[in-house]
């Protein structure tokens, strides 16, 4: 062989081209399913409802006017921070928490029943009824102790306060009025 021929292999008749493997074609097929997925989540393919969201919209409405309604009443009240002695903030929390349990009585008479809009309203309804039992308890014991704290009970099945999970159905369904009221402090 002379000095400046380059060496190359003799046995190859053609030159070196890209050859469709199986292993290359997996690949392929790994990378395009890949950006089909990735797009179809970036445009939003895989939108679901929480499963708390209200199918009866009419409801919602009613829940949201009630809402309105109680807050009004609320802020017509004396406001209970501002009391002289821990009896007068008392009975102006009884006062409130009258009205809170009627918005409590109309929403729950009002509310669908069945299905999954039923399941999720027994355990709004539920949940409002635990928040009335602490607010009674709250002013009970701020009669007795005039440095008294609220107490929220627990939801044990969303380990959070009953409170926080009022709030967050009531933001699911686009009901802000219908979260826990403010006034107690």
């Amino acid at each position: 062989m002379p000095a400046n021929e380059p060496n190359a292999p003799s046995d190859v008749d053609e030159p070196l081209a890209m050859r469709w493997t199986l292993g290359r074609v997996l690949a392929l097929m790994v990378a395009l399913a890949t950006i089909v997925f990735w797009g179809w989540i970036f445009s939003g393919g895989p939108k679901s409802t929480n499963p708390d969201r209200l199918d009866d919209r009419a409801y919602v409405t009613f829940a949201q006017q009630r809402c309105v309604q109680l807050n009004g009443d609320l802020a017509a009240l004396p406001n209970a921070i501002t009391a002289e002695t821990a009896t007068d903030r008392a009975n102006v929390l009884d006062d409130a928490n009258e009205l809170v349990s009627a918005m409590v009585d109309d929403l729950e008479a009002r509310a669908p029943t069945e299905g999954d809009d039923g399941t999720s309203m027994r355990g709004w309804i539920a949940d409002w009824r635990t928040y009335v039992a602490d607010r009674e308890d709250y002013a009970d014991r701020l009669r007795e102790d005039p440095d008294a704290l609220m107490q929220i009970t627990e939801n044990t099945e969303l380990h959070d306060g009953v409170d926080k999970t009022i709030e967050i159905f009531a933001d699911v369904n686009d009901m802000p009025e219908c979260a826990t009221p403010g006034d107690v402090g």
